[in-house]
């Protein structure tokens, strides 16, 4: 029987180094993400022998993630499997990349359905365009930074102690900007005050910008592996235009380098989101579905 539990910051002693040997680019797989929003989606963790085991939900609504590790993977999968059983549960996993889904195929044949949604794949960009923003597709992006630059004095910094309660103030204003109690922005919101109480502990990586010496942008994240960077969360004040476009390469350009992939998350669907995510032109767009035991 698999003694699955709630993610706590000790735990990132053995997740963190398991999901990096993974070779995983996806967002969801990284300790920070799995700490932060475990409240929303009701997270728990099992270590089972070369294993990182996800369960999310509870009762008939369980959904499992693919195993990350090293090890027998049909083991790994069949013990989940049972353990759906045991919650009343069909077997369903979320956040199956079409690699993992040939992985199903291969070893259950037929047994599964994968359904992808666009809205869950992940962007992932190149390093090397986000910093420098070359050629033609980015022009828009450059101008936008200079405009920047020329209407205003602005600074960048890493976060650190000396500056986690300013973005925690800017977060706030950026949640009375956008209402997050009305649109569904409260788990984000949650999700960023616990990346703030425990910033140092999760190894989390961030930058300020400031316009004046004014907190106007941050964003935070940490990396999946040694070749890719998930960046969680990014805020800019709308009193600062083109602050979004610059904190971006700021970020990338003080912090970033050492990374070939940037993965700045899904656009849930959303289109607008969708639009400003696709102007950056991903190297890779990282297809996620359900995967569903027929």
């Amino acid at each position: 029987m698999l003694q699955f539990s709630c993610v706590r910051l000790e735990d990132r002693q053995w997740v963190a180094p398991m999901v990096h040997a993974s070779g995983a680019m996806g967002c969801e797989s990284t300790f920070g993400n799995l700490y932060v929003w475990q409240q929303a989606y009701c997270t728990k963790v099992c270590r089972h022998g070369g294993w990182l085991l996800r369960r999310s939900g509870e009762g008939e609504k369980t959904q499992y993630a693919f195993p990350l590790g090293q090890g027998d993977l049909k083991q790994a999968l069949d013990l989940l499997r049972q353990d759906a059983a045991a919650q009343g549960a069909p077997f369903v996993m979320h956040s199956v990349t079409k690699k993992m889904a040939r992985q199903l195929e291969e070893l259950y044949p037929g047994r599964f359905a994968v359904e992808f949604d666009r809205g869950q794949a992940d962007y992932i960009y190149a390093c090397e365009d986000l910093l420098h923003l070359a050629g033609k597709k980015y022009h828009g992006k450059r101008n936008h930074i200079a405009k920047f630059k020329r209407t205003y004095s602005f600074s960048y910094e890493p976060i650190g102690p000396g500056n986690l309660d300013e973005c925690r103030n800017l977060a706030k204003a950026w949640c009375q900007e956008n209402g997050c109690g009305e649109n569904g922005l409260n788990d984000e919101r949650r999700a960023l005050q616990l990346a703030f109480d425990h910033y140092e502990a999760l190894g989390f990586l961030g930058g300020l910008l400031r316009v004046e010496g004014q907190a106007a942008a941050f964003t935070i994240g940490e990396p999946v592996s040694d070749q890719c960077f998930v960046v969680h969360f990014e805020k800019a004040l709308s009193r600062y235009p083109g602050a979004y476009p610059m904190i971006n390469q700021q970020f990338v350009q003080n912090a970033l380098q050492a990374y070939h992939y940037i993965n700045r998350e899904e656009d849930l669907g959303l289109e607008g989101l969708r639009k400003a995510k696709l102007s950056y032109h991903p190297a890779i767009l990282l297809e996620k579905g359900t995967a569903r035991e027929l």
